[in-house]
């Protein structure tokens, strides 16, 4: 199969595909608000792990003495190969033959095009969201397929990955007091206060639930709290802000949810999906495919990285059309004990 420009050039359609790209993701929810895209140029991922933590006070010293050196946080510097993902799928014969018998338009074609493109985009758009569930839920990168594997462990600390399964199906039991204790634990770790609790609609329900949440009615009955007041009392506890994720995505046939809908997670403040240097969690790379720096692309140097798509076409029967989407990229944690998993139910 050759690279096909009749209807629209690679590096048009790339900026197509990253757009659409862009749109699925705000409509869908992202975890990249916790693990941003971060574009760079190279296939592995290099990053300092556990460079900001808190640093040692400064020593008093008389006056004329010098001042002592200080010492940085420990830290070491990280490489991460990126692995290659990506979809192919086809304008079929059918298809093609009806659009021609039709007399269609250039126009309407081309939206033909697109309309696939959006399907392949997707694909590699959820497989990357489910893997940052993976990397957000279990601290670590893991590829289980039959055609490749990979396991990256980023070295979250085992207090930061806690099960207490069933303990919100009772609702006497203190939602409050639980939220509290996993905070202080990630607060002791990090030195800092945890900026999100995100959580599945499941588990938004079993804490709103809970007796402490109920508003007692003089019948002797009791009221649901709204969502309104779920947030009003965490907070007002000292808690930081509740972020609902309830995504899903297609893996091999299956409806998977990239975050388990029985876990609480507990994550520095959200940023834009694309403001990696606005956290310390981690990021998303994304890299520079093979493919972005064929000439006959045309894509530019800097926007090479990142995912790009074009169109092939077979010039012998069945003469088939296919949109390809390919990208190199994988979530990673650079500070993995800014992130806490505890499982509730």
């Amino acid at each position: 199969m050759a690279l096909w420009t009749d209807i629209i050039d690679p590096a048009t359609l790339t900026g197509y595909a990253r757009a659409s790209m862009a749109d699925y993701e705000a409509r869908r929810g992202t975890l990249a608000r916790w693990l941003p895209n971060r574009d760079i140029g190279d296939i592995v991922a290099r990053f300092v792990q556990g460079g900001t933590g808190l640093i040692d006070a400064a020593r008093f010293r008389a006056y004329d003495a010098e001042i002592e050196i200080g010492k940085r946080p420990s830290a070491k510097r990280v490489t991460i190969e990126l692995p290659a993902l990506g979809t192919n799928i086809p304008v079929s014969e059918y298809e093609q033959l009806r659009l021609r018998s039709g007399n269609v338009s250039d126009a309407a074609a081309l939206a033909t095009v697109q309309n696939t493109t959006d399907a392949v985009v997707r694909s590699v758009a959820d497989a990357i969201e489910h893997m940052r569930g993976v990397v957000l839920a279990t601290g670590r990168a893991t590829i289980d397929q039959d055609n490749f594997t990979s396991d990256d462990d980023f070295g979250r600390p085992a207090s930061h990955q806690l099960v207490a399964a069933d303990l919100w199906t009772t609702p006497a039991v203190s939602r409050l007091d639980y939220l509290q204790m996993i905070t202080d634990v990630y607060r002791d770790t990090t030195g800092e206060d945890p900026g999100s609790l995100v959580m599945s609609n499941r588990v938004f329900r079993a804490l709103a639930a809970g007796d402490e949440f109920q508003t007692q009615l003089l019948n002797g009955a009791a009221r649901q709290a709204t969502e309104t007041q779920v947030q009003d009392t965490v907070t007002g506890a000292g808690l930081p802000p509740i972020f609902r994720y309830d995504r899903r995505v297609s893996v091999n046939g299956v409806m998977t949810r990239p975050l388990p809908d029985d876990t609480i997670l507990l994550l520095p403040a959200p940023v834009d999906s694309d403001d990696w240097q606005g956290t310390d969690l981690g990021a998303t790379f994304w890299g520079r495919t093979l493919t972005s720096t064929d000439p006959a692309w045309s894509i530019d140097d800097v926007s090479q990285p990142g995912i790009v798509a074009g169109v092939w076409r077979n010039d012998r029967p069945p003469m088939g059309i296919e949109v390809l989407s390919d990208a190199i990229g994988l979530p990673v944690l650079a500070n993995a004990d800014r992130s806490l998993a505890a499982k509730v139910l």
